[in-house]
């Protein structure tokens, strides 16, 4: 071999390194390697198709949000129906970031914790299944049934410390009908309970009260609990008759309040 011939060869060594020869191959040949190797080749295309289509959906969908908001280039049919996409998202988003704060509470909140074993030595035992995440209309964020359990309304949580608040709220319910077997259509049970649920939970803290617009410096505590007991009361049925909220929680206020069961105290 002449030395232009060994310098010609040496230049193509160079130009076509070992890991490239595949590019080179012919169509029998690649067809052959491809036969010895398929996934590698698959999932390189499976690949490429995903990320092709993620950016095709978030195009899509940064298209429509912003005729959406422009009202440019949508029919009627078109907006109404964009707009129960977006709803549904924004559900589903509240739904996994209500169960996510639920589940955390549940393991590192002192005060939930605390009630869940208190919980359980009343007679009851609850899990999480027990705690439901559901979109509420704007007048709670929260409830308690004997028959379905406790109610988290996932559209209304401001933060992971109201989530907290409530499911506290509502536990102290649950442990009414545990410890004390309450009557939930008996006015005066279910004031004595609300009572003691509003008092207990947090949810009657001066930070939140001033949320509320609510500006007491003396015996704020009891006047948000006796407020709010009310409220709930003036929901249930048997006791929606003028006045007779507000009679049945001045009766119980008293002793209700001061009992901090399974606290010692309120916190």
């Amino acid at each position: 071999m002449s030395s232009a011939d060994r310098q010609k060869k040496f230049r193509l060594d160079v130009r076509c390194p070992s890991n490239l020869l595949i590019m080179s191959n012919s169509a029998e040949e690649t067809q052959t390697i491809a036969s010895k190797n398929p996934i590698s080749i698959q999932s390189e295309n499976s690949i490429d198709l995903l990320e092709e289509n993620e950016n095709k959906n978030k195009f899509e969908k940064w298209r429509k949000s912003l005729m959406y908001i422009t009202g440019l280039g949508l029919s009627d049919k078109e907006k109404a129906e964009y707009k129960i996409e977006l709803e549904k998202t924004l559900s589903n988003y509240q739904h996994r970031k209500c169960e996510k704060w639920r589940d955390d509470l549940m393991k590192k909140s002192a005060i939930v914790v605390f009630m869940l074993k208190n919980l359980e030595e009343a007679g009851c035992k609850p899990d999480k299944k027990h705690f439901k995440c559901l979109p509420c209309d704007n007048t709670r964020s929260g409830g308690f049934s004997p028959d379905h359990g406790i109610m988290l309304c996932q559209n209304r949580f401001s933060s992971k410390r109201h989530v907290e608040d409530t499911m506290v709220h509502e536990m102290i319910h649950l442990y009414d009908h545990c410890r004390f077997k309450v009557n939930w259509s008996s006015c005066h049970h279910h004031a004595c309970s609300e009572v003691r649920a509003a008092a207990l939970s947090g949810d009657c803290k001066w930070t939140r009260e001033i949320k509320r617009g609510f500006f007491n410096f003396t015996k704020q505590h009891q006047a948000c609990a006796k407020r709010r007991a009310i409220l709930s009361v003036k929901k249930n049925a048997s006791c929606s008759a003028p006045g007779v909220a507000e009679r049945v929680v001045a009766e119980v206020f008293e002793s209700c309040f001061n009992d901090t069961r399974p606290f010692d105290e309120i916190y």
